[in-house]
Formats: C-alpha cells, structure tokens, sequence
C-alpha cells in the first residue's frame, strides 16, 4: 500500500503519492505530485481507489476541514 499525503494550501487540497525506493542498505521516500479531488469524501473515495492510505499533513483549518467534510 501507498501513501497518498493530503495538505491544504491557499483555500485548495494537493496530493502527493510517495514510493519507498532502495538506497544502498536501506529506503528512502519519493514524493510525485498528483491531482486528488476537492472534497473529503472525495480524497478518501479517491484513496481507497486507488489503494493509498491518507497521512494528512500540516495545519488544516477548520473552516476548510468543515466546507469539505
């Protein structure tokens, strides 16, 4: 299973999938933008999808996290 970290960002939610890569003797995480849906239903409908588990990052205000719930 992926990561898909959701954030919000001047009034809108960006996403970005991260796949673990091997480096020598351990892993290291690459981040690849991708376009998710602006709803939170939507970002979770989205990720089950698609197989991603949601780490949800930075502050997220609650004006935006009620609009979108």
């Amino acid at each position: 299973m992926r990561i898909l970290v959701v954030y919000h960002l001047e009034g809108r939610w960006y996403g970005e999938v991260v796949s673990w890569k091997r480096s020598g003797t351990g892993f290291y995480r690459e981040p690849a933008r991708v376009v998710i849906p602006q709803t939170r239903a939507e970002i979770e409908a989205f990720a089950a999808e698609n197989h991603y588990k949601i780490e949800w990052r930075g502050p997220i205000p609650e004006k935006a996290w009620a609009a979108y719930q």
